[in-house]
């Protein structure tokens, strides 16, 4: 009995340090940088900033040089360069041996957007005395139907059967795109250039390998 409640206090920490550490640290980039940002209350205007996006805020310093904090349900879009951030929720992530569903709105990253958007909410789980890691969530968010699919992934491969039983109904009127998922040929690495086709109604285009480090 001693042991078991041990393992389910050890367990239970490990899962509460990830779950803390997930939502400290998590940041789109290490400093503000020059961009601007979209209130949810007023869409028609777009204010410039110096911007931080983090998992639960939106940290901004004005031209004026003072910094206001903004939650997801108070900003409609912020883009920094080329990058686009949204808020959304309702997607898992993980902490622990468990997966977590999001309820509340958290920043992510807009990989592509049309009909079906492609979302990834990039987190860090760990703690002082585990080693920390960098992890990543895709999901695919479906316009009309308001509703947000989280996209399992194997941690060994970058798909998998579950990966290609989710993505398959958002292309089955793709029968060239379905080919590909269905032949194991579309991997995480290659979903972005995978919903860009879809969603332009192009020919797949399979992006350049990236070479290891140190080869031209």
């Amino acid at each position: 009995m001693f042991k078991r409640i041990t393992c389910y206090l050890v367990l239970s920490m490990s899962c509460l340090t990830s779950y803390a550490q997930m939502q400290k640290s998590l940041l789109f980039g290490h400093r503000a940088e020059s961009g601007f940002y979209v209130l949810s209350d007023n869409r028609l205007v777009r204010y410039p900033g110096n911007i931080k996006v983090y998992a639960h805020e939106l940290v901004v310093k004005d031209e004026q040089g003072k910094q206001i904090k903004y939650t997801p349900d108070e900003v409609y879009s912020a883009q920094i360069g080329t990058t686009h951030y949204i808020a959304a929720s309702g997607f898992k992530t993980k902490s622990g041996f468990w997966s977590v569903k999001q309820e509340e709105k958290l920043f992510v990253e807009v990989v592509d957007s049309g009909k079906i958007s492609l979302y990834r909410y990039c987190y860090t789980v760990g703690g002082p005395n585990y080693s920390s890691r960098e992890l990543n969530t895709y999901m695919l968010y479906d316009v009309a139907l308001d509703s947000t699919t989280t996209l399992p992934v194997s941690a060994y491969t970058g798909k998998g059967k579950r990966f290609r039983e989710a993505l398959a109904p958002f292309v089955a009127a793709r029968p060239d795109l379905l080919a590909l998922l269905n032949n194991g040929n579309i991997s995480i690495d290659e979903l972005p250039a995978f919903m860009h086709a879809l969603n332009t109604n192009q020919t797949f285009i399979r992006p350049k390998p990236i070479p290891p480090f140190g080869v031209d």
